[in-house]
């Protein structure tokens, strides 16, 4: 099954990462999951984990000092930092993530820094590069919150619609069958 081979691909980007970053040896630090993984609303079968990896505090005002697209250079810094490790691996640093392609299953590795009220700002390389904030955090407790109230009812639906999704080939995102499922509970429990 790939989703043991994501993950020990998973813990072996974390440990690079940590290496180069933050000179630990950990497989665990500085990441968390997020996406259908974080939200636990993935599936058997999923394809994909989505990851955020905390930098330094010290290393945002390099890259936000640039005179030009500091988040492209973030992005390529952290890819050429995995190809270290994986030097034949299909890496690409895009948009807002560093993508690990591998034949059965895809990394999506977002380089952010923590900030003090608990969000996270990451680099978006688009239009010559600026930083957006995120709060994953708040909507993985959202998630565990509607779910305690509904009895699990929550997750089994977004779980229901992915195989659903997955089996006709319907073109729709996970996090948006899970904001659908989410606003709809939220709705019939008011």
């Amino acid at each position: 099954q790939n989703e043991q081979e994501m993950l020990v691909t998973f813990k072996g980007v974390v440990k690079k990462l940590n290496q180069i970053y933050w000179t630990v040896d950990s497989e665990k630090e500085h990441a968390t999951q997020v996406g259908s993984y974080g939200r636990l609303t993935a599936i058997n079968g999923t394809s994909d984990l989505d990851m955020l990896f905390i930098l330094p505090d010290n290393l945002f005002k390099q890259y936000d000092d640039y005179e030009n697209n500091g988040q492209s250079a973030l992005l390529q810094d952290v890819k050429l930092a995995l190809l270290e490790k994986y030097p034949d691996s299909d890496i690409i640093a895009d948009g807002q993530v560093v993508k690990f392609n591998h034949s059965s299953y895809i990394i999506e590795i977002v380089p952010c820094f923590l900030l003090a009220d608990g969000t996270f700002k990451h680099a978006d390389t688009n239009d010559g590069g600026s930083w957006v904030i995120t709060d994953p955090k708040a909507e993985m407790k959202a998630i565990d919150t509607l779910d305690a109230t509904t009895g699990g009812i929550l997750r089994v639906l977004c779980k229901m619609l992915r195989a659903w999704k997955n089996k006709n080939g319907v073109p729709i995102g996970g996090f948006l069958i899970d904001t659908l499922v989410f606003n709809f509970l939220s709705e019939k429990t008011q």
